[in-house]
């Protein structure tokens, strides 16, 4: 029988690849690296499937000159701790401050517990991911966080995101946002603006067009040094996944969704990114049955027991509200970011699609 590294691997690169990184192309056995803290990931991140020759900028007006700021994710935070980190990382998505005891909340998913899925974070933070998932992870693989951040820190993977015609300075009441997924970049960044990410053209609406980004934010603002992705976001995230021999790509998409970050005051980088939305349960079932193929461990009990946690996870229904008579639906997740300048690079290779588990 598998021994439980191997399921390890499983959630591991599942919730991993939930929240947009991943083996960014590398063997699924990478290496340690850095990074640790209390947020983030992301590969891409979506809010719109439509694009534009021009994009908005301030107050709606275009920005035809299709120039931008382009900013790369440089390090990633996931809330790990023993101190109950993650109640500090994302966002209260349901305007609720919930515990074990409350009544206004859907119901569990898979038998799970009240005690377990409700109780929220810092001032009704959701994070289930972090407070359910994220420890599991750690007890199974403790350099996980590491590795995640050495596949950024190798070139393996990163997030774009290009603000449109965002002046030197001044507030931005409405501009229009690009993000991309950027595959392996062939080198070690140098994160001093000069590194230029190839593309994915699973997130481009014309694949042989690397400007023509199907994630758009388009009703986000700079107000001081605070960027703002928008209400109610909806973010896909994508990434490759490889063992030494075989590879997927895993496509997942968090609804409801809320980013933001502190920008520099030459607006060339980014602090104190967070991102907080909610993964629908069956579709994050779906990607991790992907991992499950990939790894050859579909018939395994203990899989079958991995996909139930996930389950049991739930807090929240997928579109972010909450229904008494209902269960539960959805895993709200937080993370971090810190991003550099970077350039958007050519149209890189896509992603493959692998098999999953029945």
């Amino acid at each position: 029988m598998l021994g439980n590294d191997r399921l390890s691997w499983a959630l591991a690169l599942a919730t991993t690849v939930a929240v947009g990184c991943g083996g960014g192309g590398e063997a699924v056995s990478s290496g340690s690296g850095g990074g640790g803290g209390q947020g983030g990931s992301s590969s891409s991140m979506s809010s719109s499937s439509s694009s534009s020759s021009s994009s908005g900028v301030g107050g709606g007006a275009s920005c035809p000159t299709m120039e931008g700021t382009v900013l790369a994710v440089r390090q990633l935070y996931f809330g790990e701790g023993n101190s109950g980190e993650w109640k500090k990382v994302g966002y209260n998505l349901d305007d609720k401050v919930s515990t074990g005891l409350s009544k206004d909340l859907c119901q569990p998913n898979a038998g799970g517990s009240t005690q377990t899925a409700y109780p929220d974070g810092e001032d009704g933070i959701d994070n289930s991911f972090g407070k359910n998932l994220l420890p599991t992870i750690l007890s199974l693989y403790p350099k996980w966080v590491e590795d995640v951040n050495n596949g950024i820190q190798n070139g393996n993977f990163t997030a774009l995101m290009k603000l449109m015609c965002l002046p030197p300075e001044g507030d931005v009441p409405q501009l229009t946002t690009k993000l991309f997924g950027a595959t392996k970049l062939g080198s070690t960044p140098k994160w001093d603006g000069t590194d230029k990410w190839p593309v994915e053209p699973g997130l481009l609406n014309d694949p042989m067009d690397p400007e023509s980004a199907s994630i758009l934010f388009q009703n986000s603002s700079v107000i001081g040094a605070t960027f703002d992705a928008g209400k109610n976001a909806t973010f896909i995230l994508s990434v490759p996944v490889r063992t030494a021999t075989e590879s997927t790509s895993i496509k997942l998409t968090l609804y409801s969704a809320k980013l933001t970050m502190t920008l520099s005051d030459d607006r060339k980088s980014a602090t104190a990114g967070m991102i907080g939305g909610v993964l629908n349960t069956e579709e994050f079932v779906a990607e991790i049955k992907k991992i499950g193929a990939l790894l050859k461990i579909c018939d395994n009990p203990l899989f079958d027991n991995l996909v139930l946690q996930v389950r049991q996870a739930s807090d929240i229904m997928s579109d972010g509200t909450q229904d008494p008579s209902k269960t539960c639906d959805g895993i709200t997740m937080g993370l971090g970011f810190e991003m550099v300048e970077a350039q958007r690079g050519d149209v890189g290779e896509p992603n493959q699609v692998g098999m999953a588990c029945p």
